[in-house]
């Protein structure tokens, strides 16, 4: 189930208080309630593989696209998510996950994780994640849905 949750939340940031001591930062509630708003957000830094399915004041839905050869952008996903798709394992799906941290205004690497996912369609809960970046390194193309859980604050 980790395997889908790190390539799933990788596919499938800065804010107005900045970076916390640990060097990660923490979202606004502007960030919370309308994702798009922060430049990190993973629609507005990786358009061409987060699509906005659904938007309301309780949930986003994106559709998660990312073909062999494709290099995400720095990104982050702010809130809560359930993550819903094939892995891409056992059709030549394999990922590098890479997570960041801010210091001094810049990313800075904290990890890189190479991910060969076993076969499958799964279905995972993911906290928010920080700034990441995922490289399709296979010969799969992957699908995923992620459901994007708002918090209560944003619908009154």
């Amino acid at each position: 189930m980790r395997t889908l949750a790190v390539i799933g939340a990788a596919l499938l940031a800065a804010s107005a208080s900045g970076p916390s001591a640990t060097g990660q930062v923490t979202p606004t509630n502007d960030t919370l309630c309308h994702p798009s708003s922060n430049p990190y957000d993973a629609v507005t830094a990786a358009p061409y593989s987060h699509r906005v399915l659904l938007e309301d004041s309780h949930v986003r839905v994106l559709e998660i696209l990312l073909p062999p050869s494709a290099i995400e952008p720095i990104h982050i996903h702010a809130l809560p998510s359930v993550i819903t798709g094939d892995t891409g394992g056992g059709e030549g799906a394999k990922f590098v996950y890479t997570s960041y941290k801010m210091v001094n205004g810049k990313f800075e690497v904290l990890e890189t994780e190479t991910v060969t996912p076993d076969p499958g369609y799964r279905t995972v809960y993911s906290a928010p994640e920080g700034p990441h970046s995922i490289a399709n390194i296979g010969t799969a193309a992957v699908r995923y849905l992620r459901m994007e859980i708002k918090p209560e604050s944003c619908s009154k």
